[in-house]
């Protein structure tokens, strides 16, 4: 009898110790909440889109999706290029801030006004049609990424949500 509980006893040591290495070594890959790209921040602007990203997306479903002709591609270029860096200039003055809270507000407000001119632009280049699909496109790409985002990194208390956890 004492041999079972021995054996018991060694048995639930090993699985204990087992289960302690591997959260310790998987550990090592998880990014901690509230460090940039941190799934408890959501990513690099705490949930809100990423409009460098949002403007390389257009760019690939204009060239691939849409596949508008080169001439319009020369001419389109430039508009995203300086779009791209507007954005990116803006969110390394925001980032240097190290406030998320306003990075976020500010950044909100960056997009709505570099976005306009961003449209404004794209109406002297693309027809009403590829413009009208192109925003429509964008539209659902977004979508697509707040429904997956909702479903893998923000649902209440499980690990990786917004809430609880470590």
């Amino acid at each position: 009898m004492k041999q079972k509980w021995l054996a018991f006893g060694a048995i639930a040591v090993i699985a204990i110790v087992s289960l302690v290495v591997f959260d310790f070594a998987t550990s090592a890959q998880r990014p901690e909440r509230g460090e940039r790209g941190g799934r408890g921040e959501r990513g690099m602007m705490g949930g809100m889109m990423n409009p460098t990203s949002i403007v390389d997306n257009s760019w690939t479903d204009l060239t691939f999706i849409l596949k508008v002709d080169d001439e319009t591609l020369v001419k389109a270029r430039p508009i995203y290029q300086n779009t791209r860096d507007k954005f990116h200039a803006e969110f390394k003055k925001l980032q240097a801030s190290g406030d998320r809270r306003q990075m976020q507000q500010s950044m909100m407000a960056i997009a709505a006004k570099v976005g306009g001119e961003f449209q404004m632009a794209l109406k002297e280049v693309l027809s009403e049609e590829q413009l009208t699909k192109l925003n429509a496109l964008t539209k659902k790409r977004q979508t697509e990424q707040m429904e997956r985002r909702n479903r893998w990194g923000g649902g209440g208390n499980r690990r990786g949500g917004t809430g609880g956890g470590r």
